[in-house]
């Protein structure tokens, strides 16, 4: 699946819920026409200038966020009118299976007792937070609702522990712009992770509403 007619995107994650493509837009590069089949949303990594076709120029800061839903013609070409490269995550939300139950539970944000998060986005399809730890702060011991993903706009290293399992630093780093898909986790269970690295971490949530989508 590409996104953009001129930009070849690396597929980092898929399942039956969403295709997620990184992109890197060099300067003077032109997106192309995007596609806008289904419900689309952009996270930047390293951001830059997107200029349009008609002139109007658009800075896209690191961390922030675009939606674009389904039934919007497909997006202008833009090119990176900056003198560094843009990159940026794209998650495109796949279409519901026929006969899919809406979820029991209420779709919530996610709450970190200890840090304090950034709402960037609560529409019919998503809840989309971003959330900055410090070097040794701990999350506080919190729950995961089922269909959430989450994209390091800057990676580092995490440690974890629970009432199921001892504390432990996870084997590798995580890098800028990676992502991941997590599983449900129930409060009970006690989680909770700690950046144990020496930098801040700059983590955006995206949990799916899959009562808000709709059936194929």
């Amino acid at each position: 699946m590409h996104l953009f007619d001129n930009l070849a995107g690396e597929t980092v994650l898929e399942n039956d819920r969403v295709v997620v493509e990184r992109h890197l837009l060099q300067p003077g590069q032109h997106t192309g026409l995007q596609t806008r089949s289904h419900p689309q949303l952009l996270v930047y990594i390293r951001g830059g200038v997107l200029t349009a076709e008609d002139g109007r120029a658009t800075l896209w800061k690191e961390g922030r966020v675009q939606w674009f839903d389904e039934d919007e013609s497909a997006g202008p070409s833009r090119v990176n009118t900056g003198d560094a490269e843009i990159d940026f995550v794209s998650i495109t939300l796949k279409p519901v299976p026929p006969g899919s139950a809406v979820p029991e539970w209420k779709v919530e944000p996610i709450c970190y007792p200890n840090v304090v998060g950034e709402d960037l986005l609560d529409n019919g399809w998503v809840i989309v937070q971003r959330f900055l730890f410090e070097p040794g702060q701990w999350e506080g011991v919190h729950a995961h609702q089922p269909n959430m993903l989450f994209v390091h706009v800057r990676g580092g290293h995490w440690g974890a522990r629970s009432n199921l399992e001892p504390y432990a630093a996870y084997p590798e780093a995580s890098p800028d712009g990676s992502v991941g898909w997590m599983e449900p986790v129930d409060i009970d269970v006690g989680h909770e992770s700690c950046n144990i690295g020496s930098n801040p971490i700059d983590l955006v949530w995206i949990s799916l509403k899959l009562g808000g989508a709709r059936r194929r």
